[in-house]
């Protein structure tokens, strides 16, 4: 059953992890079932920074050097591990098909799909709608070695060398998390003088299954002819297989070169059919278990027909390994498998059934220890034993396994008489068929954490049965059925539900940080150095609404949950809930305080001169647009706003749901979070176009917003640039904006000029000074879950006319939507701002849903905008006019220091990120709740003007100005009088003072 089934496909690549090892427990400074935190025996003062903590576990002896021996002051040290920064990302490099099988003892040797690569993808996360999401690994009791769990969401097969915006020749959803299902030890016979060696011979089996009914389940043979995909194909069509089941191992961890940093392990795996009775888990074949446990495991057998096929992915040794991983190579060279002769496959009863040479099992990396032999004899209904010399496996006639053999559960409520439990599905088989068995046995090791009122189950005729495990306080226990074979591992999250009790206006930051965050900042310092550090309240307001459905249980088993350790308990999760409708409501506390480039042508591009210009012009477009959607979003209540609406009469619930979506905060951000998604992906265009821009070899182009006669003339458009609160009229103009080429319209429309710009790009010869050169920076937020189905490994990557096109058909993709029959339409700008206008347009009640704002507030007297006479307002706007410049300061640096790297990575980019995301945006919100000094209007944030600033060379410096602006600007801030901005944005500024002397010094790396 499972892998061994024909039609097969074998493969090796390498494993890629970045598991964190600091939560271990190896110094005794956790208590892991209540999720606290020890320094020399006493509770962490928190209080301190966390970054004392770290210092403290990083410095505990024992220590060890770069070559793993004992030395008083190596860069390793046992407590903190070799790993203390990793983020669980789990990965597949560079892994390929080796071999293809579609009957026993025989490979296929020229199918075009042999050397295809296998890549293992994480969930689409709605949120941030990002592409290159990686998988976890999550180790759900990090004091054992058996408890690691894969959370992955898309498996794909690609044409070897195909970039990432190749289509796929196989690509599905994964349903499951998957659990390791074979566990062991001493896999390398050869010991080596290092700290971890005992880590560089463990084994760990996985496996998982994918439907063939998903939706998502796509095989499809292009243009590539492939007589495996044709059988694969047809077996597909039969009734009995439910899909295909991969397992794989993972051995041969590398010794780590440098602290914090990944390690590789050797991968190999098989993908088989997936039939009706099979486990989608777990290998139900016949199981055979070594007398010999050090280094040896399980072995899996089918008897087929005159064959018998043998699965032994990590059941016989490796002799020894290499000291050093040599050149490019990832892991360390394996010596041969450990011989045992000619291995014998027998019947109980003594009746030989077949021979295997040692030419047929010591060869591994092909099949992935996977191997078909001839009977030499029928096999009788008896048990099997395969024997060698030195070593045999005999056959558990009964296998007895759950679904799912790792699992959390929420610790009981006490309080409330509330218990939680769950419900798992157990299989059972005889010599490798489902059979019914009696009286399977439960045995629980420690009563005192989970209890089962069944003390034995029975399965029906199917081989299925159904145990109950209730959880009974925090803590992990293991319980067993049948054998100590049928293993499930329990963790009883920490008891937090007295949490749910504090009154919801008082979960404010240090509520959330002492209860929740505190503990994760501590064991978990990559979200410090390579995201933003929870100690930072300046951080966590500014993205309380991501932590909060980074953090939603109902997230719990996708690949970006946080904590990606899945140790929080529901009762601590909600308490993000809280905080977020805190922050959302202190931005409404203030109000109590107050009174009532050319015209774009028709003719095609014929030069890369033109073409530059036009792409310009398109860099200002992007820009212009997206800024007014900010500013209509804007002028839209948030939630807690809204629900203020509603209790004083002027909206009712349905309104609110409309404009602002749920309470839960989770996908429904109505109208307001609509608009401000079209706005981060009109951002993404915006960089796009750069890059286009600079794979021309031009450098990064902040561009110009402009709007009223400047945008006509610029752009050549009939419809109206300007700043606008929301409204039917803006909604329309909106609409315009995102016109498809597919539609009748009248007058030139921005789909026009893309066309024109892809054309250009189509046309015009030796527009790439390189094919393959890399000249453009890297992203993947806001691209919608549709090109990460498709393509999971795009960035926005620019090297090449192919790439280019791709991108420009991205960007009107995700405006137009392609076409009105495609899948693309439905989650097009277009289509979803028509949606917002129907619903508006069809309101029975009419109402205004936007706060009456200015349309075009400046500073300055300006031709076409409305002059904020409010002082209050103005001092607001001035630094507001400020920060935005600041963070296209910012840009600009990056851009011109690395124009081709990691934009996510770059901690100038992220720092412009986290200004426009931290400090503008709620700026904007208060600005536009203070009167203007025109009667019946609010003020808004000022016009933006040309940024007046150019790329400084040196890097010092450049960051040393960034901070002097910064500082200036949170003196500026903290001088305000009247209405006041709040702290925290002033903290964010000071912060990115810090940082940004940091940078300048030397003391913070440049890319986190």
């Amino acid at each position: 059953m499972s892998i061994l089934n024909f039609p097969r496909i074998h493969f090796k690549g390498v494993a890629r992890l970045n598991v964190p090892t600091g939560n271990r427990n190896i110094a005794g400074t956790l208590d892991i079932a209540n999720n606290r935190v020890y320094q020399d025996g006493v509770l962490f003062d928190l209080k301190k920074h966390p970054s004392e903590f770290h210092q403290y576990l990083r410095q505990l002896p024992p220590r060890f050097n770069l070559q793993g021996q004992p030395d008083d002051e190596g860069a390793f040290n046992q407590a903190a591990g070799h790993n203390f920064m990793g983020n669980n990302h789990f990965s597949w490099e560079n892994t390929q098909i080796t071999s293809l099988q579609t009957e026993p003892g025989q490979l296929l040797e020229k199918d075009s799909l042999l050397g295809c690569k296998l890549e293992l993808w994480g969930h689409y996360n709605e949120y941030l709608r990002t592409t290159f999401n990686r998988a976890r690994w999550v180790d759900i009791d990090p004091s054992r070695n058996d408890s690691s769990q894969i959370y992955a969401g898309q498996l794909c097969i690609k044409e070897a060398a195909a970039p990432a915006n190749a289509p796929c020749l196989f690509s599905s959803d994964i349903d499951c998390v998957h659990s390791v299902r074979s566990y062991g030890e001493n896999h390398i016979l050869q010991k080596q003088p290092h700290f971890l060696e005992p880590e560089f011979s463990k084994t760990r089996v996985f496996q998982f299954s994918i439907s063939k009914d998903s939706e998502h389940f796509n095989l499809k043979q292009l243009s590539l002819k492939s007589e495996f995909i044709e059988c694969l194909q047809q077996a597909l069509k039969r009734d009995d297989v439910l899909g295909l089941s991969i397992q794989y191992s993972v051995f041969n961890m590398s010794a780590p070169q440098q602290p914090d940093t990944p390690v590789f392990y050797d991968l190999s795996g098989t993908i088989g059919l997936w039939l009706k009775q099979d486990m989608a888990t777990f290998a139900n074949d016949r199981i055979l278990y070594p007398d010999q446990h050090q280094g040896f495991g399980p072995v899996a057998i089918k008897i087929q027909g005159e064959w018998a096929s043998i699965s032994m992915p990590c059941s016989i040794p490796f002799t020894s390994r290499e000291a050093q991983c040599p050149g490019p190579q990832l892991t360390h060279a394996l010596g041969p498998k450990y011989s045992l002769g000619t291995l014998e496959l027998r019947a109980k009863s003594g009746v030989l059934l077949a021979r295997i040479p040692e030419s047929v099992y010591l060869p591994y990396w092909k099949t992935a220890g996977v191997i078909d032999v001839p009977l030499i004899n029928s096999a009788a209904d008896d048990s099997l034993i395969l024997r060698g010399e030195g070593n045999q496996w005999e056959e558990s006639d009964w296998l007895i396994q759950a679904e799912e053999n790792i699992i959390s559960l929420e610790a009981p409520d006490k309080r409330n008489n509330t218990f939680f439990s769950k419900e798992l599905k157990i299989f059972s088989y005889y010599r490798g068929q489902p059979r019914q068995k009696k009286d399977i046995s439960v045995f629980i090791e420690n009563k005192s954490i989970v209890s089962t009122y069944q003390l034995t189950i029975s399965s029906n005729e199917s081989g299925v049965a159904a145990l109950t495990l209730t959880s009974l306080k925090p803590g992990v226990s293991e319980v067993f059925i049948g054998d100590y074979r049928g293993k499930i591992l329990v963790r009883v999250l920490s008891d937090d539900w007295a949490l749910l009790d504090i009154p919801d206006h008082q979960v404010d930051y240090t509520l959330l940080y002492e209860q929740v965050m505190s503990y994760y900042e501590l064991i978990y310092p990559f979200m410090a150095d390579k995201v933003f550090s929870m100690a930072d309240q300046c951080k966590c307001e500014t993205y309380a609404r991501l932590m909060w459905q980074m953090c939603d249980p109902l997230n719990r088993d996708k690949s970006y949950y946080m904590p990606s350790t899945r140790e929080m308990s529901y009762a601590k999760s909600m308490l993000f809930l809280k905080y977020l409708s805190n922050v959302e409501a202190s931005a409404l506390n203030d109000q109590k305080k107050l009174p009532a480039t050319k015209n774009i042508k028709n003719g095609e591009v014929s030069s890369k001169e033109e073409l530059v210009k036009v792409l310009k012009q398109a860099v200002n477009l992007e820009l212009s647009i997206m800024l007014q959607y900010i500013y209509a979003a804007y002028s839209l209540p948030n939630y807690a706003a809204g629900e203020q609406l509603v209790a004083g009469k002027k909206w009712s619930e349905e309104q609110l749901a409309l404009v602002c979506g749920t309470a839960d905060r989770r996908q429904n951000s109505g109208w307001r979070g609509t608009i401000l998604e079209i706005a981060h992906e009109e951002m993404i265009h915006y960089l796009i176009v750069n890059n286009l821009l600079m794979s021309l070899g031009e450098p990064f182009f902040p561009g110009t917003p402009l709007f009223g006669l400047k945008a006509a003339e610029e752009f050549g458009l009939d419809t109206e640039f300007s700043f606008e609160p929301f409204s039917e009229n803006v909604l329309a103009r909106f609409v315009r904006f995102e016109w498809p080429h597919y539609f009748p319209s009248a007058g030139k429309s921005i789909a026009d000029f893309y066309a024109l710009i892809r054309r250009a790009f189509t046309n015009i010869p030796d527009l790439f000074s390189s094919e393959s050169a890399k000249t453009s920076g890297e992203h993947h937020l806001f691209l919608n879950e549709l090109t990460n189905r498709k393509f999971p490994a795009y960035q926005l990557e620019v090297n090449n006319r192919e790439t280019a096109l791709f991108a420009i058909d991205f960007v009107t993709e995700q405006g137009e939507g392609a076409a009105a029959d495609s899948p693309h339409y439905a989650q097009s700008h277009f289509k979803r701002l028509r949606e917002i206008s129907r619903t508006l347009l069809a309101s029975e009640t009419p109402f205004e849903p936007a706060i009456p704002v200015l349309k075009n507030p400046v500073l300055d007297p300006t031709p076409g905008c409305n002059t904020v006479l409010n002082q209050e307002a103005r001092q607001l706007m001035l630094l507001y006019k400020g920060c935005h410049e600041l963070t296209f300061h910012m840009m600009i640096q990056h851009f011109g220091q690395k124009p081709s790297g990691s934009l996510r990575r770059s901690r100038v980019m992220n720092a412009a990120i986290d200004i426009m995301a931290g400090i503008l945006r709620p700026l904007s919100v208060q600005i536009m709740s203070i009167p203007s000094g025109i009667p019946g209007r609010n003020a808004g944030p000022p016009v933006p003007q040309a940024i007046q600033f150019n790329q400084i060379a040196d890097f010092q410096a450049a960051c040393e100005a960034l901070a002097k602006q910064c500082r200036a600007l949170a003196q500026y801030a903290r001088e305000i009088k009247g209405i006041k901005p709040a702290a925290a944005l002033i903290e964010l500024l000071e912060f990115y003072d810090k940082q940004m002397m940091e940078l300048a010094t030397g003391k913070l790396s440049r890319e986190g």
